[in-house]
């Protein structure tokens, strides 16, 4: 219980400081990443904690943040092991989005499996990754790997060289 205070002491210290419009992360890192660099941040409108069950329910404006990931739904519910000092997997629901250094995935669902540090994307799934686009009805992203399995309906959109969609950038000045 007592590893579960900081996690606790987050959510609470940050709860007003979610944005107000749904859909945008907030700017920079949170103060707590600085200093504790394997730190996670999670921020919401309600949160309640269960150890009876072992999980914890974060529930609207859900915004997780650590150092290499942000992570945004309507609801996430983490389970922890027996003891409450680990988190054994996390389920967001809603709109859920992820955004990592060159990856963004979007989907209704995302759980992830930390044991396996794994990531499975249901409900219309997508992962944009540098500027190719893969679809399907589950991706499953592997972190340890930096692989993907994509299963049911896949499509995959490869850009290559000069064909890859380019930014658009400012016209030049004059």
């Amino acid at each position: 219980m007592k590893s579960l205070l900081p996690l606790l002491a987050c959510s609470i210290l940050f709860a007003s400081s979610v944005p107000e419009l749904w859909g945008q992360f907030p700017e920079g890192k949170p103060t707590e990443l600085q200093s504790h660099p394997d730190a996670t941040v999670v921020t919401s409108n309600t949160f309640r904690l269960d150890m009876n069950i072992h999980q914890g329910f974060f529930n609207g404006n859900v915004i997780m943040v650590t150092n290499n990931l942000r992570l945004r739904s309507n609801e996430m519910t983490v389970f922890f092991d027996e003891t409450g000092n680990q988190v054994k997997r996390m389920i967001a629901r809603g709109d859920a989005v992820l955004e990592q250094a060159k990856r963004t995935g979007r989907s209704s669902q995302m759980e992830y499996i930390v044991a396996e540090n794994k990531l499975i994307m249901t409900g219309n799934p997508e992962v944009i990754d540098d500027q190719n686009h893969v679809t399907g009805t589950v991706i499953t992203l592997f972190r340890d790997t930096d692989q993907m399995q994509v299963d049911g309906h896949s499509k995959v959109v490869l850009y290559q060289g000069e064909s890859a969609p380019q930014q658009s950038q400012p016209a030049p000045k004059r």
